[in-house]
């Protein structure tokens, strides 16, 4: 594999963790365990941090424009009212604390916080700060499991999950259409 090849590959991957950073939603460990089996531990627990932080901050300012294009009687609700006057030091603190915490789920973090009066630079180093710990861990218990865990298994895990994700997709997608018809 050529430089180019290696830095196609790069850009590839650092796309993708950004879009799953800012959508918040999809395992990043699934996207760690890609970067480190295609980079190695050291630059692909980068690539995975640098995806997750960046695409956290675009996730911040999606989120804080969706948000801004509600409908105003929402924005009387007390959910909105109560996030939205939370000091910005609260919602710092917050942030940070729920980084740290590895399964707390990104998206939420990151759409509560647009909920909030915080600024972009202000939610950028709280969730950087509290991300930096939680990848490192992430890398250390992927790096462990692509060591220890043979590949067939790894790779069974794997589409068992993926069926399963389908399978729970489609029946949900079968009721729904059960329900519009009735």
């Amino acid at each position: 594999m050529d430089i180019n090849d290696i830095s196609l590959e790069i850009i590839a991957l650092l796309l993708l963790n950004l879009a799953a950073g800012a959508l918040g939603f999809i395992p990043s460990f699934l996207l760690t365990g890609l970067n480190i089996s295609s980079f190695g531990v050291a630059t692909g627990t980068v690539l995975s941090l640098a995806g997750e932080i960046f695409g956290a901050i675009l996730g911040f300012y999606l989120y804080r424009f969706g948000f801004s294009k509600v409908q105003p009687s929402w924005k009387q609700s007390r959910f909105w009212n109560y996030m939205h006057k939370q000091p910005a030091a609260t919602v710092f603190w917050g942030i940070l604390l729920f980084r740290l915490l590895p399964f707390v789920p990104s998206g939420l973090v990151t759409a509560g916080a647009a909920l909030t009066p915080i600024n972009g630079l202000l939610f950028f180093i709280a969730s950087s700060l509290g991300k930096i710990p939680a990848v490192f861990l992430e890398a250390a218990i992927v790096y462990g499991i692509i060591e220890t865990v043979p590949a067939v298994v790894q790779y069974a895990v794997g589409i068992a999950v993926f069926l399963a994700a389908l399978f729970v997709w489609l029946h949900k997608r079968k009721v729904a259409g059960n329900g519009l018809r009735q």
